[in-house]
């Protein structure tokens, strides 16, 4: 927490945990680009407000803006008063998304079922063109996601 210039509340690091640029818009206005890996002076009221306004991916309920503290120990939201989203809508790391790319097609078909968040998709895009899938799996995914190019990012 640190106190910047001009403003009367303190002040929180939140950090980009994606591998995107997000944007966000404060309450007085000012815009911010967080690239993947930096990360913005935002208020809790400024943290509060864009978790509201985000209408299908909350920012930081599922932890793609993570706020933290001068020492890098991440905030949680309820310290902040901003309710937290439950576990199972939280953004999967490459290792838990590969994790699951790897179980069988039968299995790995009913995970992709129950995700229609085009963000979760394209993380999910990232990591599988990143492994050697069997054309089963690609055809699964290539059913899931029919307007990404499987065939050329294997090439």
């Amino acid at each position: 927490m640190e106190m910047m210039n001009g403003y009367t509340e303190p002040t929180f690091r939140v950090y980009n945990e994606c591998k995107f640029d997000i944007g966000v818009t404060t309450t007085r206005g000012t815009q911010y680009n967080i690239r993947p890996g930096s990360f913005a002076m935002l208020t809790a009221a400024d943290i509060e407000y864009i978790e509201s306004v985000c209408q299908t991916t909350k920012f930081f309920g599922t932890g793609m803006l993570v706020p933290k503290d001068a020492a890098g120990n991440a905030i949680p939201l309820d310290k902040l008063n901003i309710v937290e989203a439950p576990k199972e809508e939280r953004m999967m790391t490459d290792e838990e998304i590969m994790a699951m790319l790897k179980k069988t097609g039968k299995q790995m078909e009913a995970w992709l079922d129950g995700i229609e968040d085009p963000v979760k998709l394209h993380a999910i895009y990232d990591v599988a063109v990143k492994m050697d899938l069997p054309a089963s799996k690609l055809k699964i995914l290539n059913g899931k996601m029919p307007n990404k190019d499987w065939l050329d990012a294997f090439n």
